[in-house]
């Protein structure tokens, strides 16, 4: 069995007009202890199926994995078109595979 560790990011969420709807962003730091062995990724729970999820400017892939990209202060961005400005519709987290 794997062993996760789970990173909750919580507010400050801030929510920004985008070209098609809302883009929610958040920063954070490099998760403390990491090592070279581990794996990381963003999870999104539910996330919207047209949703757009970047990492300090790169589009994440289907997995939302982030271990070749997270740094020292890192900016997600999750962008839904169509969205509306209000409360964060959905839970985020950094998922850390200690291997």
């Amino acid at each position: 069995m794997p062993d996760i560790h789970s990173i909750r990011l919580r507010e400050p969420w801030l929510c920004e007009p985008s070209e098609s709807g809302v883009c929610w962003v958040r920063s954070f730091n490099w998760p403390a202890g990491l090592t070279p062995r581990e794996k990381v990724w963003i999870v999104v729970e539910p996330l919207p199926d047209d949703a757009r999820v970047t990492l300090n400017g790169q589009p994440l892939g289907d997995d939302l994995e982030i271990t070749r990209l997270i740094g020292l202060t890192n900016r997600l961005e999750i962008e839904l078109p169509q969205g509306r400005a209000g409360e964060l519709p959905f839970t985020v987290r950094v998922d850390i595979d200690e291997g």
